[in-house]
Protein backbone atom coordinates (compact mmCIF):
# COMPACT_ATOMS: atom_id res chain seq x y z
CA UNK A 1 0.00 0.00 0.00
CA UNK A 2 1.67 3.57 -0.97
CA UNK A 3 2.46 5.92 1.69
CA UNK A 4 -0.16 8.13 0.57
CA UNK A 5 -3.04 5.76 1.53
CA UNK A 6 -1.46 5.07 5.30
CA UNK A 7 -0.92 8.86 5.86
CA UNK A 8 -5.05 9.28 5.36
CA UNK A 9 -6.22 6.83 7.61
CA UNK A 10 -8.53 8.05 9.97
CA UNK A 11 -8.04 7.11 13.72
CA UNK A 12 -10.98 4.51 13.39
CA UNK A 13 -9.04 2.97 11.14
CA UNK A 14 -5.79 3.37 12.80
CA UNK A 15 -7.37 1.47 15.71
CA UNK A 16 -9.17 -1.21 13.48
CA UNK A 17 -5.26 -2.04 12.23
CA UNK A 18 -3.60 -2.02 15.77
CA UNK A 19 -6.69 -4.38 16.87
CA UNK A 20 -6.00 -6.89 13.81
CA UNK A 21 -2.30 -6.79 14.49
CA UNK A 22 -3.39 -7.86 18.55
CA UNK A 23 -5.37 -10.37 16.68
CA UNK A 24 -2.68 -11.74 15.04
CA UNK A 25 -0.51 -11.84 17.91
CA UNK A 26 -2.49 -13.18 20.26
CA UNK A 27 -3.13 -16.02 17.72
CA UNK A 28 0.10 -16.82 17.13
CA UNK A 29 0.76 -17.13 20.81
CA UNK A 30 -2.33 -19.76 21.60
CA UNK A 31 -0.73 -21.88 18.55
CA UNK A 32 2.50 -21.28 20.31
CA UNK A 33 0.88 -22.77 23.45
CA UNK A 34 -0.51 -25.50 21.43
CA UNK A 35 2.71 -26.84 19.88
CA UNK A 36 4.41 -26.50 23.51
CA UNK A 37 1.80 -27.64 25.58
CA UNK A 38 -0.33 -29.69 24.02
CA UNK A 39 2.42 -31.51 21.53
CA UNK A 40 -0.34 -30.72 18.69
CA UNK A 41 1.91 -29.88 15.84
CA UNK A 42 -0.72 -30.42 12.86
CA UNK A 43 -3.37 -28.11 13.98
CA UNK A 44 -5.69 -26.28 11.83
CA UNK A 45 -4.64 -22.80 12.74
CA UNK A 46 -1.03 -23.34 12.72
CA UNK A 47 -0.55 -22.58 9.05
CA UNK A 48 -3.00 -19.52 8.76
CA UNK A 49 -1.43 -18.34 12.26
CA UNK A 50 2.10 -18.26 10.93
CA UNK A 51 1.03 -16.66 7.45
CA UNK A 52 -0.31 -13.75 9.01
CA UNK A 53 1.75 -13.03 12.20
CA UNK A 54 5.03 -13.89 10.70
CA UNK A 55 5.69 -10.52 8.85
CA UNK A 56 4.00 -8.41 11.10
CA UNK A 57 6.22 -9.89 13.89
CA UNK A 58 9.43 -9.57 11.82
CA UNK A 59 8.46 -6.24 11.12
CA UNK A 60 7.96 -5.21 14.60
CA UNK A 61 11.49 -6.50 15.93
CA UNK A 62 13.17 -5.40 12.66
CA UNK A 63 11.87 -1.61 14.35
CA UNK A 64 12.94 -2.82 17.83
CA UNK A 65 16.49 -3.84 16.81
CA UNK A 66 16.56 -0.54 14.48
CA UNK A 67 15.28 1.73 17.22
CA UNK A 68 18.36 0.06 19.93
CA UNK A 69 21.11 0.62 17.27
CA UNK A 70 20.20 4.29 15.84
CA UNK A 71 18.30 6.15 19.24
CA UNK A 72 19.64 3.49 22.10
CA UNK A 73 15.87 2.74 22.92
CA UNK A 74 15.00 0.05 25.12
CA UNK A 75 12.14 -2.24 23.63
CA UNK A 76 9.72 -1.11 26.12
CA UNK A 77 10.36 2.47 26.35
CA UNK A 78 9.75 2.23 21.86
CA UNK A 79 6.38 0.30 22.98
CA UNK A 80 5.63 3.44 25.06
CA UNK A 81 6.46 5.78 22.77
CA UNK A 82 4.38 4.09 19.75
CA UNK A 83 1.65 4.29 22.34
CA UNK A 84 1.49 7.72 22.88
CA UNK A 85 1.77 8.57 19.07
CA UNK A 86 -1.16 6.30 18.42
CA UNK A 87 -3.38 8.47 20.67
CA UNK A 88 -1.82 11.94 19.20
CA UNK A 89 -2.27 11.32 15.40
CA UNK A 90 -4.76 13.45 13.80
CA UNK A 91 -4.99 15.15 16.98
CA UNK A 92 -3.42 19.12 17.65
CA UNK A 93 0.09 17.74 17.32
CA UNK A 94 -0.66 17.77 13.39
CA UNK A 95 1.32 13.64 13.41
CA UNK A 96 0.44 11.60 10.66
CA UNK A 97 0.19 8.17 9.72
CA UNK A 98 3.44 7.98 8.49
CA UNK A 99 5.21 10.30 11.09
CA UNK A 100 4.82 7.33 13.13
CA UNK A 101 7.52 5.34 11.42
CA UNK A 102 10.28 7.65 12.57
CA UNK A 103 11.56 9.08 15.68
CA UNK A 104 10.69 13.12 16.28
CA UNK A 105 14.13 14.66 15.64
Amino acid sequence: MPLQVWNHLSRSQLNDVTKAFRIAMRRLYRTRNIILHGGATHGVALEASLRTAAPLLGAGLDRIVHASYTEDLDPLDLAARAEVALQLVHGETGLTTVDLLEPVR
